[in-house]
């Protein structure tokens, strides 16, 4: 049966990520896979056929965009990335299934700078550039993400950088009682801050929580209400034009000349229609899944 997707996340491969985001889902649980996207292993050119034919796969159930993301900052492996591009751009077009043209990346703005900036757009081909946000306070959002003192980001340099190269910028923004208030409160402030910045879209995401662990605790802790959720729903709608209804079951709209997303359900836990998936994820193990749980191993 044909599995339908909107979209191919690619998790990036790496020892550890270098900030440890209070809400990190990843952290909430263990991975057990391996990474077999390593040029240093016997059977790397077994792997790396694995790795394409999957790639194709995605391709022929319609998934059209390219997610770079992953465990962690996708921009600590630069190597990955390049390969990447080179698999996009040469190998999948070679097998006859295309490459991806729609390429987005996951990132926290941890390493982004304007010579990064220029290797995403001219060797992977990234076109949209997602930054993830905890707050619009320069020191809360680097404290909330944990970030390395040295490495931690000015946002609104990030996003000069990332309008400088003119990537699409959309600001994802982690839904948590810091963020809130750091916009005084108001869905408004939120809008304000974010054309400010330039942004071209924008997802409000409702964290995640699953378990006992340091970051649901977090989470339970600084989340922000419901009602929340309702204002934002409510000042969609009020000041928004319906542009579309998404394969997974979201409305995107166009705000003050912002494409605008509530994402409710981050993992992919609800899905509009059984056969269409939010996301295939494909991991280091060269395996793909139908969303971020681990035995959802579809190919």
């Amino acid at each position: 049966m044909k599995r339908n997707a909107q979209s191919l996340s690619i998790c990036v491969p790496g020892k550890g990520c270098i900030n440890q985001c209070r809400f990190c889902v990843a952290c909430m649980h263990t991975s057990t896979y391996k990474n077999q996207m390593d040029e240093n292993l016997p059977f790397y050119d077994l792997y790396f056929e694995d790795y394409v034919k999957r790639m194709c796969f995605a391709k022929e159930n319609d998934a059209n965009i390219m997610m770079i993301t992953g465990d962690i900052e996708p921009l600590q492996n630069r190597h990955f990335l390049q390969t990447l591009g080179l698999i996009n751009n040469y190998v999948l077009p070679a097998r006859g299934c295309g490459g991806f043209n729609w390429i987005e990346l996951q990132t926290s703005g941890v390493l982004f700078d304007r010579n990064y900036a220029r290797f995403l757009r001219n060797t992977v081909g990234v076109s949209v550039l997602s930054l993830s946000l905890a707050s619009f306070d320069d020191k809360e959002n680097a404290d909330i993400q944990q970030m390395p003192k040295n490495l931690a980001i000015n946002i609104e340099q990030v996003c000069a950088t990332t309008k400088e190269y003119d990537f699409t910028l959309r600001l994802s923004v982690n839904m948590n009682q810091y963020l809130w208030e750091s916009v005084g409160g108001t869905v408004e402030g939120i809008f304000e801050k974010a054309k400010s910045l330039g942004a071209d879209q924008l997802t409000f995401r409702k964290l995640y929580t699953e378990g006992d662990n340091p970051q649901s605790k977090w989470i339970n802790e600084h989340k922000v209400d419901d009602s929340v959720f309702d204002e934002i729903d409510r000042y969609v709608i009020e000041n928004g034009k319906h542009l579309a209804v998404l394969p997974y079951g979201y409305h995107q709209y166009s705000v003050h000349g912002i494409s605008v997303v509530v994402d409710k359900d981050c993992m992919n836990e609800q899905r509009a229609q059984k056969e269409t998936s939010k996301y295939f994820v494909l991991r280091p193990d060269c395996k793909l899944y139908d969303g971020w749980q681990l035995e959802d191993v579809i190919f």
